[in-house]
């Protein structure tokens, strides 16, 4: 009997990285197949095939070298380009491929196009969007900066490159940083030659290509700078230059309930008027910009800008007090901005509660803005995914287990920072998908052809900084909330925050969908990577590819064949998703072992960003539930590592690691400003 292959595609994108996504019929087998090539097509026609790092069984890449994907072919359903140029458009042809390693060729007829994309940061005429790729456990960044003298990647490197703005040549600031530091320059640049003027609410700001900028623009900025803790050791040297410069620069020290968290501006024309806004999630430090996850989205809507530019005078007049008048004023909120073609925007500001302390107890009033995001993840259809930092409890966190429990039905996920935000959350283990919750980590031991990475900094806290949630961006009502609020509770009774919610934007949805896809997948690979170490436990795959059509087996049905056919299609179909009626949540994590009490701090510290505390204890890893041969993710790396293939278990749960993972001297000392 002649089988009849149906492949389809889909290409989707965002600023610099393209996701695509292919499928065939469900249940059906390729015969022969051992991978696919894959081919990038530019607008002047130009062919490109998209390159490798993974050999087959019984070869390596030792080197690290790349190889065409028509020599090294693809196994899997997706892949994760990094390597587009911005401003480019591109079209994909996946071309399945037969044969033996070392010689393969292409199947006639099993050839299928993609749609046209475009890397950009416009989304449309009222979004504009860009993403860090300040992910530090990448093989493309292991591989750059090599070892030190203790055997450990030599992240000095990484300090020395993020600082030296001016050369032209840095690889390493310009992969880590992508599009984000024009994208935050922008409207000062803009008021040079229209002269308008910029409003900024900071909490953090130490990056010297910003501070320097800033000291270049004095006349075109007004500044509200947020305080680092009593000791504002990370805003203290720019504050105190801007002060000398003569900068239009207001201090705003909030007390230790709390922090002025905000990150956003506003421009306004040379009349006055506000017309557009800047905001995210993204802090004005070389941390923010290069060594974390963050978002920056520019709204061009007189309205949005204006509700902005009133709460940027509310603040000011506030006086780092936040009164009980400033907080109602917040909770009242502002009217829906609804625009021609559908989109609403929503505005939401921070504090909104009466008290500046969350209240203890099960049960937590929530503020007007998180009671309406609790709402929008609740009416989910099809998809939830989205990545937080450490919101604290009662949170997203929360009610992505609450939702997860009483719905088998979702495509859903949630990347994860801290091992903290997940104690006591109980959720159900369902064999066959991929976790809920996925913690960010990285490769800690030299596997295949693999070496250890570098998962951040010394002294850092944050490594997926983005608060950003994505509900059903192909469907009828597609959500993107986003800001610089943390998306817990606390935060709304003593942070000085802001929140966006918008509704009715497929195409903003899917460009932010890809941001939360490369980097969910990316940690759930060295996840589970971390998993076969730990518990001793295999997940099935050697760091190869099969010299089988074998390879095909995990994606014909089930989960990850639902997860195809989404990114193909656009299209999920949970009819097959069931759960055991027996089946009750467990905990994600195991209660944290006691540990000895950090030092008191003299100098004050800061309080944590989400006013919940960062969190120093050790990373989990996740934990198969049942070993199976795995899917491979891709590697979210700079150039030069793009869709590196990595390992999944697609029933892993997060537990905490049992060895305590090497670290250097410096990584000893307790910080005295979490580094957001």
């Amino acid at each position: 009997m002649t089988k009849t292959i149906n492949l389809v595609a889909a290409a989707h994108s965002n600023d610099t990285v393209t996701l695509i996504g292919w499928d065939w019929n469900r249940g059906v087998k390729i015969d022969g197949c051992l991978g696919f090539c894959l081919t990038r097509i530019n607008s002047k026609g130009q062919r490109e095939v998209i390159t490798t790092k993974l050999p087959f069984e019984g070869q390596d890449n030792q080197g690290w070298l790349s190889q065409p994907s028509d020599v090294w072919p693809i196994q899997r359903k997706f892949w994760i380009d990094f390597t587009g140029t911005p401003g480019e458009t591109y079209t994909y042809e996946i071309q399945a491929m037969s044969g033996t390693p070392g010689s393969l060729a292409p199947i006639v007829g099993l050839l299928v196009k993609t749609n046209p994309v475009t890397l950009t940061t416009k989304v449309d005429e009222t979004f504009s969007v860009a993403f860090t790729r300040g992910i530090l456990s990448t093989q493309w960044l292991a591989h750059r900066i090599g070892l030190g003298a203790d055997g450990l990647p030599d992240f000095q490197k990484i300090i020395d490159a993020l600082e030296d703005y001016a050369n032209p040549n840095n690889v390493i600031r310009k992969e880590l940083m992508a599009l984000v530091p024009e994208m935050l320059m922008a409207p000062i640049n803009e008021c040079v030659s229209d002269g308008g003027h910029v409003y900024q609410a900071l909490y953090e700001l130490s990056a010297n290509q910003l501070v320097d900028f800033l000291r270049k623009h004095l006349q075109y900025f007004s500044l509200i700078l947020g305080n680092t803790g009593k000791d504002d050791i990370t805003n203290a040297p720019a504050r105190q230059q801007l002060h000398a410069d003569g900068a239009d620069i207001h201090d705003r020290f909030v007390g230790d309930w709390g922090i002025a968290h905000n990150k956003f501006q506003i421009k306004v024309d040379k009349n006055k008027v506000p017309t557009d806004v800047t905001t995210g999630s993204t802090n004005w430090t070389n941390t923010g910009m290069g060594c974390q996850s963050n978002m920056v989205a520019r709204i061009f809507n007189a309205q949005v800008a204006a509700n902005f530019m009133d709460y940027w005078n509310r603040l000011l007049a506030d006086n780092g007090q936040q009164s009980l008048a400033f907080r109602r004023r917040n909770a009242q909120g502002y009217a829906p901005v609804t625009l021609s073609d559908g989109t609403v925007i929503e505005t939401y500001f921070q504090p909104s509660m009466d008290s500046n302390v969350k209240p203890k107890g099960p049960t937590v009033p929530l503020s007007p803005f998180l009671t309406r995001v609790k709402s929008l993840m609740e009416g989910a259809k099809e998809v939830l995914v989205g990545e937080v930092f450490y919101p604290g409890n009662p949170s997203v966190v929360q009610w992505m287990a609450d939702i997860w429990n009483s719905n088998a039905k979702l495509y859903q996920f949630l990347t994860v920072s801290s091992y903290d935000a997940l104690i006591g959350v109980k959720t159900k283990r369902r064999k066959g998908r991929q976790p809920l919750f996925t913690l960010a980590t990285g490769r800690e031991q030299d596997f295949a052809d693999f070496v250890k990475e570098l998962l951040k900094l010394p002294d850092a806290h944050a490594i997926t900084h983005g608060k950003i949630i994505v509900i059903d961006p192909w469907g009828d009502k597609p959500v993107v909330i986003f800001g610089s609020d943390n998306l817990g509770a606390k935060a709304s009774y003593g942070n000085d925050e802001n929140g966006v919610i918008v509704i009715g934007n497929k195409k903003l949805a899917q460009f932010v969908f890809v941001n939360m896809f490369d980097i969910n997948k990316h940690f759930q690979s060295r996840a589970a990577a971390r998993a076969s170490k730990w518990v001793k436990k295999t997940v099935g795959w050697t760091g190869k590819l099969a010299t089988t059509d074998a390879w095909q087996t995990g994606w014909l049905d089930g989960y990850k064949q639902l997860e195809a056919q989404l990114l193909a299609t656009g299209k999920w179909d949970p009819s097959t998703l069931v759960d055991d009626p027996n089946q009750q949540p467990v905990l994600v994590v195991p209660p944290p072992r006691r540990k000895p009490k950090p030092p008191v701090n003299p100098g004050g510290g800061s309080a944590p960003a989400d006013g919940t505390g960062d969190s120093n204890a050790t990373s989990g890893v996740v934990k198969p539930d049942d070993a199976k041969p795995a899917d491979v993710a891709a590697d979210s790396s700079g150039k030069g590592a793009a869709g590196t293939a990595d390992t999944t278990d697609a029933s892993a749960v997060v537990t905490p690691e049992t060895t305590p993972v090497p670290t250097r001297a410096v990584n000893v000392a307790v910080p005295t400003v979490p580094v957001k």
